[in-house]
């Protein structure tokens, strides 16, 4: 049942949490001024403030002009009947005036992990070896995404229409006339940027850099930057115009490349009723069905952690179960009866999946670590019931009359821990208070877990225990333990000699 209750479950990395407060973020056009940026920012803020739950809107325009993060206060979760994501839903129809078109718009809700504004979303990235291929790729792609039931604030993550001058340089002349690239970008970047330090200036005990560029108004008009002069190794100075010609155009604010190759990257979140892992499938279904060749999908954010933390998880696991084996070899000096004990702990998992079937919730994070400690939990019962039935052979009563005995006596002290643990995890798992829905992903998968693998745990350790004795009796396992003893005492041997060394 692991398989198809999994399937049905579905995986996230971390659960959604009403925080009271998240973050509206949208990109003005590329060549918006920093008054203009500020102004859409005020009219909506004062929008928002008139949703339902928000208690106030404070709009923060960054060191970019078309950039601008809004914050945005929401009353306590107790004192409203909706999620921040129906605050979140009503923004969007704000967002879908007319008016805000040319916005690129998106939410950056908190995450118990912090990071930066794409923490929480989906980062499909184009990669290949063009940049504006890459680009076009990526915003043809974000049309189609959108489309997808599930996915919400879909957008391309590039921009290609930043106001700049382009400066076409004709290398044979400059070379005729003694002039590098090198230079000609030097005093370019030096005039425009005024990035590059020239000299100090000193002033009492303080020294201050000085830099250099031209006024605002001479940097926009290209007749005075084709005055610039250039130093060249034959003539002394060389006038920019006479080996390069300015025009005025658009291209990328920034180039980002990934394992040395450019990528375009794109950006979504997905609905509440939409697992990370699905919306993973359906954008990848899309994205790689109309890729040319060269060109490939990779994805970071959320999508490659969800990745990362599955395999880690699947490895803690394993190394978990081979550590309880070893505790309990040493414990019961015998290689079966712990065998025996772990056998309830795959029952664990698909009743713990069953419980977040039923409940409505996702394996992630917190629900995983939530199934790691149920494994510690679950395998309790079965050492009582095993060690007072070898207690209790080895007083000679009979195999039979031993287990039910062991069942009878060891039942009482099992419900009595089982039920402690419900009790003491129920406050946790009702997921009151500010993160109590991440707490509660953890309560919900021991409660869960630990009651259902109670109604089995009883049935399935007597039953193995008899087998195994019967097994026992016909030597089946003479030769296999045999040999495990002997590989027991050489590594043994082998530590103490490391010992002594």
């Amino acid at each position: 049942l692991t398989y198809p209750l999994n399937s049905l479950v579905g995986r996230d990395f971390i659960p959604a949490d009403d925080q009271g407060e998240f973050q509206a973020v949208f990109d003005s056009p590329v060549d918006s001024s920093l008054e203009g940026t500020a102004s859409i920012a005020g009219e909506l803020a004062s929008r928002y403030e008139k949703v339902p739950g928000v208690v106030f809107a404070t709009p923060n325009v960054s060191e970019r002009s078309n950039h601008c993060h809004t914050y945005i206060r929401l009353t306590r979760p107790s004192e409203r009947k909706f999620t921040y994501l129906d605050v979140a839903d009503q923004i969007r129809q704000i967002w879908a005036d007319p008016r805000y078109k040319d916005l690129r718009t998106k939410f950056w809700f908190p995450s118990a992990l912090g990071g930066s504004e794409n923490t929480g979303a989906i980062q499909p990235m184009i990669l290949g070896p063009d940049y504006y291929r890459a680009a076009a790729l990526a915003t043809q792609e974000s049309t189609k995404l959108r489309k997808i039931k599930g996915l919400l604030d879909v957008s391309a993550e590039i921009s290609l229409n930043a106001p700049e001058f382009q400066v076409h340089i004709d290398r044979q002349r400059a070379a005729d006339l003694g002039v590098q690239v090198a230079d000609v970008a030097d005093a370019v970047r030096l005039m425009i940027a005024g990035t590059d330090q020239i000299s100090t200036y000193k002033e009492g005990a303080e020294q201050y850099d000085v830099t250099m560029q031209l006024l605002p108004e001479q940097q926009k008009n290209p007749e005075l930057l084709t005055r610039l002069m250039v130093p060249s190794t034959k003539v002394g100075q060389v006038r920019l115009d006479n080996i390069a010609r300015i025009e005025r155009g658009a291209g990328p604010t920034r180039i980002d490349r990934y394992n040395r190759v450019y990528q375009a990257g794109m950006v979504a979140n997905q609905a509440p009723d939409m697992p990370l892992d699905a919306a993973v499938r359906a954008m990848r279904a899309v994205v790689t069905k109309d890729l040319p060749p060269g060109y490939s999908v990779r994805f970071t954010g959320t999508a490659r952690e969800l990745d990362r933390m599955t395999n880690d998880l699947i490895s803690a696991f394993l190394l978990a179960c081979i550590f309880m084996y070893m505790v309990l070899a040493a414990q019961f000096d015998s290689f079966r009866y712990p065998f025996i004990i772990m056998l309830s702990l795959p029952l664990s998992i698909p009743f713990a999946l069953l419980t977040l079937y039923l409940t409505h919730r996702t394996l992630n994070l917190f629900s995983a670590l939530g199934v790691l400690l149920l494994l510690g939990i679950v395998k309790k019962n079965g050492i009582l019931q095993v060690d007072y039935a070898n207690r209790l052979r080895e007083q000679g009563v009979p195999l039979r009359d031993a287990i039910i005995q062991a069942c009878q006596v060891r039942l009482r002290p099992i419900l009595m821990t089982t039920t402690a643990i419900v009790a003491g995890l129920a406050p946790t798992a009702l997921g009151l208070g500010a993160g109590g829905t991440q707490r509660a992903a953890i309560a919900v998968t021991i409660i869960g877990g630990q009651s259902l693998c109670l109604l089995l745990t009883l049935l399935v350790t007597p039953v193995a225990y008899s087998l195994f004795a019967v097994m026992e009796g016909k030597r089946v396992f003479s030769a296999v333990e045999a040999g495990l003893v002997r590989l027991r005492l050489g590594v043994a041997r082998v530590f103490m000699m490391y010992l002594r060394w």
